[in-house]
């Protein structure tokens, strides 16, 4: 049966749903630390590796945040003065952004962005990406949903720190608006314990809201997101950098380029080893069968007429006659062939 239009979404040809490939996303996000040939390196690394798109992330610090924490950080919590201070070092312009396009389409890869606020929707739109990531932090954010949707173009929700409620909700506002999207599950602690997460959810949300779903990882292993892929999230993403020991938020908790590559390796190759519900035996069953498997044997000499017994049969390797699985089937059963000793009992054999 062909997937139905809510069970898939597509980005720039490329079809997002059961029975295809998982996407795999390489999330740069803020990981280029504004510097335009960092990002280029970092898209070289995700292209490299086999990955299907790379991810960067667009925010207007004035919109998203008070003016009051924006002009004094220190009056929140410590973590918010560093966010902050590091958002502002790192955000691209637009010439920026447009060389950053254009070399992936160099690359032949997808160019996708999260956009952290309406503005941030319209500048993308100018550059007319191919789709939208709505961040967790905005999972709950259903007027920028909204605005996001209103471009028509695919969108990738994640849900990390949010309840199933709220996520039930937004799914219901984003399906009433008839726009196509998928779900990522996600553990939003960075780096994310192993314990915690939780990637039988995957299954849960793709049987509860009957949409695509996939995994946005943020541990340091690359083994949870193989194992994710194995349980059926459609999309993979994960960040990485050039090195863990950068400056930066999220470097520590991202993929090394020679990680990520295991990564891609190890989701394509558990793919091909899943294959289908169906038992064949290959070439290479099949020779060794010859070799290895057991046929019944004459072990003392029969005659027309005989009868097979304990006594006149044996088992014995290659496999070149009757399956000892007839065994007990054809004892006491009369021979229509005179038998050597040593020959293998056939079909033919029995009367």
């Amino acid at each position: 049966m062909e997937p139905s239009l809510e069970n898939k979404i597509i980005l720039e040809g490329t079809e997002i749903g059961d029975g295809n490939p998982c996407y795999i996303i390489a999330e740069i996000g803020i990981n280029h630390n504004g510097d335009v040939l960092l990002a280029k390196k970092l898209i070289d690394v995700a292209s490299k590796s086999g990955a299907n798109a790379v991810k960067f992330q667009k925010r207007n610090l004035d919109l998203i945040y008070q003016k009051e924490i924006l002009e004094n950080p220190n009056l929140d919590s410590q973590g918010t003065e560093i966010l902050i201070d590091v958002l502002k070092e790192v955000e691209l312009d637009e010439i920026g952004y447009n060389e950053i396009i254009e070399y992936c389409k160099e690359k032949k890869i997808t160019f996708l962005c999260t956009p952290w606020d309406h503005t941030s929707v319209d500048f993308l739109e100018k550059l007319n990406v191919a789709g939208y990531k709505v961040s967790s932090a905005d999972m709950t954010n259903i007027p920028l949903i909204k605005y996001i949707a209103n471009t028509k173009k695919p969108m990738i929700i994640s849900t990390g720190m949010s309840t199933l409620e709220e996520i039930e909700k937004t799914v219901i506002f984003v399906k009433d608006l008839n726009a196509s999207f998928m779900l990522l599950h996600c553990n939003s602690t960075y780096p994310s314990p192993i314990d915690l997460l939780n990637l039988k959810m995957i299954h849960l949300l793709k049987q509860k809201f009957s949409v695509p779903v996939g995994y946005s990882g943020h541990e340091t292993s690359i083994y949870p997101s193989i194992a994710a892929a194995n349980l059926g999230a459609l999309v993979v993403e994960r960040h990485i950098t050039l090195d863990k020991k950068m400056e930066g938020l999220d470097h520590a908790s991202s993929l090394e380029p020679y990680e990520f590559e295991q990564l891609v390796r190890g989701i394509r190759e558990s793919e091909l080893a899943l294959g289908k519900p169906k038992k064949k035996m290959t070439r290479g069953e099949i020779l060794q069968r010859e070799v290895l498997a057991k046929s019944l044997v004459c072990s003392n000499a029969i005659e027309i007429g005989d009868v097979f017994s304990e006594k006149n049969m044996d088992i014995k390797s290659p496999a070149r006659g009757l399956s000892p699985q007839y065994y007990y089937e054809i004892l006491h059963k009369v021979s229509k062939r005179k038998i050597q000793k040593g020959d293998y009992i056939l079909d033919s054999d029995l009367d």
